[in-house]
């Protein structure tokens, strides 16, 4: 296997090359327009944004893969302008084109996001190719969808759908969720309890390599979520609580989170940051299931106990990761 990851400078790629190199695993390179967050990665990465067509496909030439996973992506939410999220849509034309015209890659791996179907009334969807995206990140990540399905690639690809990232070398979390949460400023509302879907980030990594290793025929076509079981939010936000504080997150009465979520809108348009506004709000009250058994029976945990991954994500921040963080490193 000679494994071609784009993307690997960032928050998943830096946990899937740690899981590379720490078992060594593969030959592989790293093509991303950034250099890589963890610098022990240095040496595998090859300076290259998606969206310069000629030089990416000069890269394929040149190291000629046996395998692409294709992670190099604008992954927030923060625009409703689909044209912010080029690197998304004409990135990912790029990078099919770029495996179209190397006859050497045998397997394509595709990063999507559970973002691509998000629905109240149909919770889980019907069919792999189903779309109900609600934000323009979701947009962007189904034209890639659709842009895979309806290539040419004489390689066999599998589509990954992401669920809520987090893990250590996540560089938003610590500056937001988590440093909310550590000021004792999180307030839940009222007794709402959604069913979220999470994944611990070395969970993800370990499934593209599982995915990886399969053989081609197997993942084929195939569509897999990435990520933990879903589980009760309050779960998930008191395992970190408890890790940080000492306590449970403090509930608060929704009809009063709600107005603080408009006035966090009008604030928004001033530019000035606040923690609170609807799109937020909302997302807290909402459920946002996902159907993960096809991955877990395929795949499974390799790490399976959340409150030692929520200490493991809670060490990174405190430790080699505070140097990223002023709020973190500067804390006594």
């Amino acid at each position: 296997m000679r494994l071609l990851i784009t993307g690997g400078s960032g928050f998943i790629g830096s946990n899937f090359i740690d899981l590379l190199t720490h078992n060594n695993f593969v030959e592989f390179i790293n093509v991303d327009k950034q250099r890589p967050l963890n610098s022990q990665h240095n040496d595998y990465w090859r300076p290259c944004d998606i969206l310069e067509k000629e030089k990416l496909r000069q890269i394929f030439d040149q190291y000629a893969p046996t395998h692409v996973l294709h992670l190099a992506a604008r992954t927030d939410t923060a625009s409703d302008k689909l044209e912010d999220y080029v690197e998304n849509t004409e990135g990912t034309a790029n990078l099919i084109n770029a495996v179209e015209n190397q006859p050497s890659v045998k397997l394509t791996i595709i990063a999507s996001t559970q973002y691509v179907y998000k629905s109240k009334e149909f919770p889980l969807p019907e069919r792999e190719d189903q779309y109900i995206p609600h934000t323009a990140y979701g947009v962007s990540k189904k034209l890639s969808e659709e842009a895979t399905r309806n290539s040419s690639m004489h390689s066999a690809w599998t589509i990954i759908r992401p669920t809520n990232v987090w893990g250590p070398w996540n560089m938003r979390y610590p500056n937001e969720f988590l440093k909310i949460i550590d000021k004792g400023l999180y307030f839940h509302p009222g007794k709402a309890n959604p069913i979220k879907s999470y994944a611990y980030v070395k969970n993800v990594a370990h499934q593209i390599w599982g995915i990886l290793q399969s053989p081609t025929q197997a993942v084929d076509k195939q569509v897999y979520y990435v990520g933990d079981p879903p589980m009760a939010s309050l779960t998930w936000v008191n395992s970190f609580s408890q890790e940080l504080t000492g306590k449970k997150v403090k509930s608060f009465p929704v009809p009063l989170m709600r107005l603080a979520s408009h006035i966090g809108d009008y604030i928004k348009k001033l530019n000035i940051p606040f923690p609170l506004h609807m799109v937020r709000f909302n997302n807290m009250l909402d459920d946002y299931d996902t159907p993960m058994q096809k991955t877990l029976d395929a795949f499974g945990l390799s790490h399976p106990n959340l409150e030692e991954n929520v200490q493991e994500t809670i060490g990174w921040i405190r430790g080699n990761g505070k140097f990223f963080f002023p709020y973190w490193r500067d804390k006594r």
